[in-house]
């Protein structure tokens, strides 16, 4: 008997024969990238095997992917200067600018700033309805 289902070798044949007209609208140096990428997707068939509840070309979009963020991964490691200290983050400016970047943006949503002291204060008071029970230690 044979399969009841293709496989990921057929089904990745199957969606370059269907991107087989895309790649020829595209331009002479676009149609030789596309086709690096579809070299790169090529790289990752067995473990795309094991991933039968995702659409083929879901998978395919994710090799390929995968495969060019370990080269730009690569890049950034290359570059970074001699001598510096490899232990820090090749991304720790990123941090710094998400928080600047939403501080700006809470500024802008909420242009008056929240009353902090008298929040303190509040909580320096103790409340009048709140009772404080004293417990017993278990035998």
């Amino acid at each position: 008997m044979g399969r009841t289902i293709a496989s990921i070798t057929q089904t990745w044949q199957q969606e370059e024969a269907a991107l087989k007209r895309f790649q020829r609208a595209l331009r002479k140096e676009d149609q030789l990238l596309l086709d690096e990428l579809l070299v790169l997707s090529r790289l990752h068939l067995a473990e795309a095997s094991y991933a039968s509840n995702l659409y083929p070309l879901d998978m395919y979009l994710i090799a390929i992917l995968l495969e060019v963020y370990k080269q730009l991964k690569s890049l950034q490691k290359e570059s970074i200067p001699e001598g510096a200290d490899p232990s820090i983050k090749l991304d720790s400016g990123k941090e710094a600018r998400f928080l600047t970047l939403l501080n700006e943006t809470l500024a802008v949503l909420a242009p008056e700033a929240p009353p902090t002291v008298e929040l303190l204060e509040e909580a320096a008071e103790p409340r009048a309805s709140a009772a404080y029970t004293a417990f017993e230690e278990a035998p």
